[in-house]
């Protein structure tokens, strides 16, 4: 399955002729994503699918038709995605934001699927654990290990080159940074 995913930067060039290029099935919003970078999507006739960043401050989902994943599910073509919004708690004030005892309680109404969605990334992937903004879930990194979905995109983090983690046992790890099309193997 192909599909276009974007996270945390504008894209290079038209989005739209983006998803028509790579002839997508699907839209994937990964969080932090200014409005103004997405309204192409208003055009795109995929299915769209997305969780909220911790910087998204706006409902530009319901703007432009995409679906909210957070701790729900979804089938495109027959392939189930669900997701998780928002990063580890790094500040007193802020949207889409969780402790690590707060996600851990969440995780439990995650539904298992093909593909997970997330902002932030499970514990120990492309994390930084010295960066109170940018380590990883801890419970997440648990559901993966337990529900094994074949994909993991997320945003967020800022790994180092060459240090980029590209699998969590048997699941396959996507970072993303602005847009790209992505061929999901399933």
């Amino acid at each position: 399955m192909r599909i276009v995913a974007l996270a945390d930067r504008p894209p290079h060039g038209d989005l739209e002729a983006l998803v028509h290029r790579s002839r997508a099935a699907a839209v994937l919003c990964l969080g932090d994503l200014d409005p103004a970078w997405i309204e192409p999507l208003e055009r795109v006739r995929v299915p769209k699918l997305g969780v909220y960043g911790n910087h998204d401050h706006e409902a530009y989902m319901d703007w432009y038709g995409i679906e909210d994943l957070h701790l729900r599910a979804a089938q495109v073509d027959g392939v189930s995605f669900s997701g998780f919004e928002g990063c580890v708690r790094y500040k007193r004030d802020g949207d889409h934001m969780f402790s690590q005892r707060a996600a851990r309680r969440l995780v439990r109404d995650l539904p298992p699927a093909d593909v997970l969605l997330c902002h932030c990334p499970p514990a120990g992937v492309n994390d930084d654990p010295q960066d109170r903004a940018h380590v990883g879930f801890e419970a997440l990194r648990e559901w993966v290990e337990r529900h094994r979905p074949r994909h993991l995109l997320h945003g967020h983090t800022h790994p180092h080159p060459g240090r980029i983690v590209e699998r969590l046992g048997d699941t396959r790890v996507h970072y993303l940074k602005g847009a790209r099309a992505v061929a999901l193997e399933l």
